[in-house]
């Protein structure tokens, strides 16, 4: 009984911090979290899940060349350690193409990294990931997936970062290595968008952060 009355507290009093200039606190990451912005709406389900709406016209991107840039998106955001290893399960409630919630890493709003799970115009659900410095952008198109969840997960040891994405929160496939500039800045976390839709929500679940350098560069633990 006392497990469930303490669990039953700390849901209270997370669920009661949603405005944008708050700080939110979640059991499962050891850090305060902040939104760059008021997302369209917020549910703070566990310690270690919540749900996120973007509201319509959301997106957060950049054209190959340079040519387009967008940045109006929610994000919840945290400062992490110097070496971690992040990860989430995200299931966005897909309407239109482009919806989509991503494990982003942030260090401006010119330059940022982003795992991204989005619906596609043919209909398909896929992986990609961007790199974004100074406002130009390296899009890898990585794969679709069955369904609409996956795990994401992001990870650092010394100056190199991966992405990985898993279909169990429990086989990890590597995406991608890259480096990051000005990683004195850096804060991350995740967000959603709905650039042609009328809004998206996703649910975030099994969220997970350790503060050390992974071990093993395939599976990132």
């Amino acid at each position: 009984m006392f497990h469930k009355i303490a669990a039953l507290f700390a849901l209270i009093f997370i669920s009661s911090v949603t405005r944008a200039s708050d700080s939110l606190r979640l059991k499962s990451i050891p850090h305060p979290l902040s939104w760059n912005a008021q997302p369209a709406d917020l549910h703070i389900r566990s310690a270690s899940s919540f749900t996120m709406k973007a509201a319509k016209g959301t997106d957060l991107y950049c054209f190959v060349d340079g040519s387009y840039y967008v940045h109006q998106v929610p994000m919840l955001l945290f400062k992490p350690d110097s070496a971690f290893i992040f990860s989430a399960k995200l299931k966005p409630q897909f309407r239109k193409f482009y919806d989509g919630s991503a494990i982003l890493l942030y260090t401006d709003s010119s330059s940022w990294a982003k795992l991204l799970l989005e619906k596609m115009e043919d209909g398909s659900v896929a992986i990609g990931s961007s790199i974004v410095r100074n406002r130009v952008t390296d899009d890898n198109y990585h794969r679709t997936i069955p369904g609409n969840e996956v795990y994401l997960k992001a990870v650092r040891a010394g100056k190199v970062y991966c992405f990985y994405y898993s279909t169990d929160g429990k086989t990890w496939n590597l995406l991608r290595t890259f480096s990051l500039e000005n990683p004195e800045n850096l804060r991350i976390g995740f967000y959603a968008q709905s650039p042609k839709g009328e809004g998206l929500t996703v649910d975030v679940s099994d969220l997970r952060y350790t503060a050390a350098p992974f071990k093993n560069f395939f599976t990132g633990e």
